[in-house]
């Protein structure tokens, strides 16, 4: 049982197919934390309005990306590590730890290049403006931007020997992390604060105030933010969404707010 179940998750991965298992993963967290708040935070407000456009909004971006979001970049990812791949990452544990560290790089420089930059920022704007934060943001994105539009360094990974299994296990692990950062329930964590990208930094990531502008790029370490001078401490909660607000729940208003930013 347990082998068909570990072929069957390495065949979803292998085609693109993670969101299988990765939606009642997401779903299991947004179900948890609604709860949490309730039990543990009732004076917290929680928007369902702002919430249904989140899920609203991940429901399209997940109908593209089962068309060609997965697929197209995976393959791409695959064609350019056959063919120019520099070197060869193993599948021993110092090879799994540089490419780790190598898609974390990657990660860290497209997120800071999306906040840069105006035809990148115009989509990533889509998933800061969001004036709630909770879970349903994690997937708060621009619906076209499949899976690697807005990530060109990613396609620099397979020249330095990072295989497509790499990359897709990779991509599972980190969204998941990705997805459980974005709560409130969790304050400061004393230590893991400095070294991983926690809900607290991730909080500032997504505050308005100038202080927390462009801060806290790192998806899961806090590495490169220390090492470029991009890391902010939590100093009190932020105000969360964008500078200019979009006073909007409407999803389709949500998307195409960020073009003026082009």
């Amino acid at each position: 049982m347990l082998e068909l179940l570990t072929e069957t998750v390495y065949s979803l991965v292998l085609t693109g197919n993670s969101y299988l298992f990765l939606l009642p993963i997401y779903g299991g967290l947004l179900i948890g934390e609604r709860i949490g708040h309730g039990l543990l935070k009732p004076q917290d407000h929680w928007d369902n309005l702002e919430a249904a456009a989140n899920i609203a909004i991940t429901l399209a971006v997940l109908g593209l990306n089962m068309l060609v979001g997965h697929l197209l970049p995976l393959a791409v990812v695959a064609l350019l590590y056959e063919h120019f791949a520099l070197f060869t990452l193993g599948t021993g544990v110092m090879g799994w730890l540089g490419a780790f560290v190598l898609y974390d790089l990657a990660w860290y420089t497209d997120h800071r290049i999306a906040h840069r930059t105006g035809l990148f920022w115009s989509m990533h704007h889509v998933h800061h403006s969001c004036p709630e934060y909770n879970m349903t943001v994690a997937s708060r994105g621009f619906v076209v931007d499949t899976t690697l539009l807005s990530r060109p360094t990613f396609y620099l990974l397979p020249l330095t020997g990072l295989s497509p299994l790499h990359f897709m296990v990779i991509v599972i692990a980190t969204n998941i992390w990705g997805i459980a950062q974005h709560t409130r329930l969790v304050g400061r964590l004393p230590v893991l604060d400095w070294l991983f990208s926690t809900p607290s930094n991730h909080r500032v990531h997504h505050g308005s105030e100038p202080k927390y502008l462009d801060r806290n790029y790192g998806e899961t370490l806090m590495l490169w933010d220390h090492l470029f001078g991009t890391y902010q401490i939590e100093e009190e909660e932020p105000t969360y969404g964008v500078t200019v607000p979009i006073n909007t729940s409407n999803p389709l208003r949500i998307e195409i707010a960020g073009i003026q930013w082009l």
